[in-house]
């Protein structure tokens, strides 16, 4: 019997009923083969206390907001991308350098934040931001993404997508 012939299967805790202890069906083709009886599920480490931690409290969600905001006023044009060397990634910092070239006098207005920290030190966020743009009667919404790491004791961003919505032609 080779490594392959065996398929294990472990039940998901929270999401699949306790698999019932029936033999293998003889007739089953090798590679079907289960193991039986079935081997103890793994530890749910996320249960004990070491999984994600959502909506950063005080200070900490404050920071991320004001940083957020920084960033968009220089996706407005109405703050220099030299101010924020220091606060983000250098892939983001030449990807914002790009984008503060062509603005077209629209404001970000930041309109709600919700923050996960998968690890400790890193912290990824989604925020809603209405677009108003002179010209146009609606403002746009969009959603940003971002991931900010905790880096010589100062949050730095180092990921930041823009979600614009698909336009209907």
């Amino acid at each position: 019997m080779s490594a392959l012939s065996t398929v294990r299967m472990y039940p998901l805790p929270e999401y699949e009923p306790p698999r019932l202890p029936y033999p293998p069906d003889p007739d089953e083709p090798d590679y079907l083969l289960l193991e039986f009886p079935p081997p103890p599920p793994a530890p749910v480490t996320w249960l004990l206390g070491d999984g994600p931690v959502w909506d950063e409290p005080g200070q900490t969600r404050d920071r991320l907001r004001r940083l957020l905001c920084l960033i968009l006023e220089v996706l407005d044009g109405r703050r220099s991308i030299g101010q924020l060397r220091g606060v983000v990634g250098a892939h983001l910092y030449e990807s914002l350098l790009t984008r503060s070239r062509h603005t077209t006098g629209s404001q970000h207005r930041l309109r709600s934040l919700h923050t996960c920290r998968p690890v400790s030190g890193v912290i990824e966020l989604c925020a809603t931001v209405t677009v108003s743009t002179p010209g146009l009667r609606r403002d746009a919404v969009i959603a940003i993404a971002a991931r900010m790491v905790h880096h010589a004791g100062a949050w730095r961003c180092t990921v930041l997508r823009p979600l614009h919505a698909r336009r209907m032609a």
